[in-house]
């Protein structure tokens, strides 16, 4: 088992891709999504019809406009703002969630179209009048994919285009500690069919609030590696790399549902608009 005893550098390894689109654990997390009162892959339904509803409003989205989903999932946001007549294109890398998705809107005839598609490397096309990226899907990003992605959304933006985004703040970065748990079947099956051993090694950075949660999975065809970085984030950092980017000034909430900012919460929320 290749059990790391030094402490990686920093955002040395990218395997977001591989995770959300490997055939078990794309089923894994696709029933958690689904799932109307689960955390891991997605926040409570309750949540989301809440958030789908403030994002429509924060957004000045109209019926006819155009909304690009980043991360899509299965389209649990596209899918509620698309009932209000706003075109929605979604985009995300795994199959599994773009086919519950695409059979989800095409189940309502609704304005939605999805593609398999890297939000850091592929066409967003555009232009759009409004995007999201949710789950703060922004912290697993290293600094320069993030001002890459950035870059990407600013050209696929129309002037005057709005992005909502969430982060997790610096708060969360006090919750983790450098552990390793090594078990048959680690998380009762999730990574992969059993019988497997898996191994979860977290390691912290504190001078990054960077956090690095390491699954070694392995099984009688061999071993895989999964990556999952979480970068703890202040406000005055995100609105730096959104300045860079050519955004203006933000807007802070709580979460995107439209929550007043707490400046000790785990998590907030960002509204940027396109210069």
């Amino acid at each position: 088992m290749t059990q790391i005893t030094e402490r990686p550098e920093p955002f040395s390894v990218y395997t977001t891709p591989e995770f959300w689109d490997d055939d078990h654990i794309s089923a894994s997390m696709l029933a958690y999504h689904l799932d109307p009162d689960s955390y891991p892959a997605s926040r409570l339904h309750a949540f989301i019809d809440a958030s789908a509803a403030w994002l429509v409003d924060a957004l000045d989205l109209a019926p006819g406009d155009n909304l690009l989903d980043l991360g899509c999932g299965p389209g649990l946001y596209s899918v509620r703002i698309a009932r209000t007549g706003v075109q929605v294109t979604g985009v995300d890398v795994s199959r599994r969630s773009l086919a519950h998705a695409r059979e989800a809107a095409a189940a309502e005839s609704l304005p939605a179209e999805f593609r398999r598609a890297n939000y850091l490397t592929d066409d967003l096309g555009g232009p759009y009048d409004a995007a999201i990226l949710v789950y703060e899907d922004y912290c697993a990003l290293s600094p320069g994919q993030r001002a890459s992605l950035l870059a990407r959304v600013h050209e696929a933006l129309r002037p005057g285009g709005r992005f909502v985004f969430d982060v997790t703040a610096v708060p969360r970065f006090s919750e983790y500690r450098d552990a390793v748990t090594r078990e048959p079947n680690l998380m009762d099956g999730f990574w992969a069919e059993s019988p497997y051993v898996g191994t979860h090694e977290t390691w912290t950075y504190p001078d990054l609030h960077l956090i690095l949660d390491r699954y070694v999975i392995e099984t009688a065809m061999g071993e895989r590696c999964f990556w999952n970085w979480m970068h703890c984030l202040a406000p005055d950092e995100v609105a730096a790399e959104l300045a860079a980017a050519g955004f203006g000034e933000p807007e802070f909430f709580g979460d995107v549902a439209g929550a007043g900012f707490d400046p000790t919460a785990t998590t907030f929320a960002v509204l940027a608009v396109r210069q």
